[in-house]
C-alpha cells in the first residue's frame, strides 16, 4: 500500500506464511524491551537459524505480571523475491505488517469478541489460511496453515498452543472470514461466516500503519536502505533549494544592474521627450502671451491715458507722462491743494472696479504731495499692473 504523502514509499502487508509470528508473554522485568525478550523465541522458530532477526512487538494486553505481545519478524533470506519486485517498482518500504491483522481489525466489529469466550478465527488468503485463537479480545495463538496441510491437525495444534498459553477453555464458535474450506470445522464448534468488503483489509492495514504502537517487522537492512534513501531525497531537496537560492542571488547580482540600466535609459528617454514637449508648450505659450499682449487694448496707451484723464480732478495739472505697457504708468504734476492729489490717487486705485470688474492697477504709489515755491502741491503717482514683492 503506497503512502499518500510520498509516492515512492509504501506499507507492505504480508501473509502469515511470509512472517514468523508468535504470541509471547513478556515478564515484568523485560517490560521496557519486549523485543529483546521475544527475539530468542522467534530465532528458535526461524528456518534460517544463523540469520539475525529484527523482531517487532505489539502489545495487546498489560497485566501486573508483564505484557502480552504479538511478536513478528521477516527473515531477509525469505524476502529476496519481494525485494527485487519492490526495487523494480522503485518503492521503499516503511512498514511491514501482517495482512491477517489488518483483516482482523477491519472485521473486528463483526467478530464482536467479548467476554472470556474462546473463538477460533480463520482468515482465508491466496497463500495460506491464517488461524488466530482469541480469548475474548486477546489473541493467545496465531499461525499460518498452507492449503496442502491437514486442516484438522493444524487447528488442533493451534488450540493446544492456545491452551498452553491461556489455559483450557471450550471453543464457543469458529469464525470464517473470506474463502475458508468449511469441511470438518463444525467439529470444533458452531461455524459462522463473515463477509467483509474487498477494501476492509487495506483499510485495516492503513489504520494500523498510523498507529506507532502497531508492529513493524521491517528488516534492519531494509530500514538502513530506507534511511539512506530518505537522506538522499532530503539532500536533493536541500540541494535544489540551495541551488534556487543561489540562482536567485545571481539573478539579483547580475539582473538588477541590467534592469536598473534599462529603467534608467527608459527614464532618460521619458525626460528627454518631456523636455522637448515642455519647450514646445513654452514656446507656444510665449507666442500666445505675445498675441494677447498686443491684442489687449484695455492696457493700451490710449486707454490708460483716457482712464487717467477721466479721473483727473479739477485743480491738478500733469507735467509729465511715462507709460510702459508691461509695467504701468507714471505721472507727475501740480495741484492747487493736497486734497485734490489724494482724491486723484484714490480714483486711480479704483480704476476698473467701478463696473464690478477687476482693478487695472494692482498697486498705486503716491510720492508727495509737497509744497513748491509758488504754493502749489507737487506730486508723483506711480500705477503698476502688479504689486512689487517684498
Amino acid at each position: 500500500m503506497a503512502s499518500k504523502e510520498k509516492s515512492n514509499e509504501a506499507v507492505l502487508a504480508l501473509p502469515l506464511s511470509r512472517l514468523i509470528v508468535k504470541v509471547v508473554r513478556v515478564p515484568e522485568e523485560s517490560r521496557n524491551d519486549p523485543a529483546a525478550f521475544a527475539t530468542p523465541i522467534l530465532q528458535a522458530m526461524s528456518p534460517y537459524p544463523d540469520e539475525p532477526l529484527t523482531v517487532s512487538c505489539e502489545t495487546v494486553r498489560e497485566t501486573e505480571r508483564g505484557l502480552v505481545v504479538v511478536a513478528a519478524a521477516l527473515p531477509e533470506s525469505a524476502s529476496d523475491d519481494m525485494a527485487e519486485a519492490l526495487d523494480a517498482r522503485k518503492l521503499n518500504v516503511t512498514r511491514v505488517d501482517a495482512l491477517a491483522l489488518g483483516v482482523l481489525r477491519g472485521a473486528w466489529g463483526a467478530i464482536a469478541a467479548g467476554g472470556d469466550a474462546r473463538r477460533l478465527v480463520l482468515i482465508g488468503g491466496p497463500d495460506c489460511i491464517s488461524v488466530i485463537v482469541l480469548d475474548g479480545d486477546e489473541p493467545c495463538a496465531i499461525r499460518a496453515v498452507s492449503s496442502a496441510s491437514d486442516m484438522r491437525r493444524e487447528l488442533m495444534l493451534s488450540l493446544l498452543e492456545a491452551e498452553d498459553f491461556g489455559g483450557a477453555r471450550a471453543v464457543s464458535e469458529v469464525v470464517c472470514i473470506g474463502d475458508v474450506p468449511g469441511e470438518g470445522l463444525d467439529a470444533f464448534g458452531p461455524v459462522r461466516k463473515i463477509e467483509i468488503g474487498e477494501d476492509a483489509a487495506l483499510v485495516g492495514v492503513a489504520e494500523r500503519s498510523l498507529d506507532d504502537a502497531s508492529l513493524n517487522a521491517l528488516p534492519e537492512s531494509w530500514r538502513e536502505v530506507l534511511e539512506e534513501t530518505r537522506l538522499k531525497a532530503k539532500f536533493k531537496r536541500r540541494l535544489s533549494i540551495a541551488g534556487g537560492i543561489w540562482a536567485a542571488i545571481m539573478l539579483v547580482l547580475f539582473g538588477v544592474p541590467v534592469v536598473y540600466g534599462y529603467m534608467t535609459d527608459h527614464q532618460k528617454a521619458l525626460c528627454k521627450e518631456h523636455s522637448r514637449q515642455y519647450r514646445a508648450v513654452a514656446e507656444m505659450r510665449d507666442k500666445v502671451k505675445l498675441v494677447q499682449k498686443y491684442s489687449d487694448h484695455a492696457r493700451g496707451a490710449l486707454e490708460i491715458m483716457k482712464a487717467v484723464s477721466d479721473r483727473l480732478p479739477p485743480g491738478i495739472t500733469l507735467n509729465s507722462w511715462s507709460f510702459k505697457r508691461d509695467e504701468g504708468v507714471k505721472v507727475s504734476g501740480e495741484a492747487d491743494e493736497a486734497e485734490f492729489v489724494y482724491r486723484f490717487k484714490d480714483s486711480m486705485s479704483e480704476t476698473g472696479s467701478e463696473d464690478g470688474g477687476e482693478k487695472v492697477f494692482a498697486e498705486v504709489v503716491l510720492n508727495g504731495p509737497s509744497a513748491s515755491r509758488g504754493g502749489r502741491q507737487k506730486f508723483d503717482l506711480e500705477c503698476n499692473y502688479e504689486a512689487e514683492e517684498e
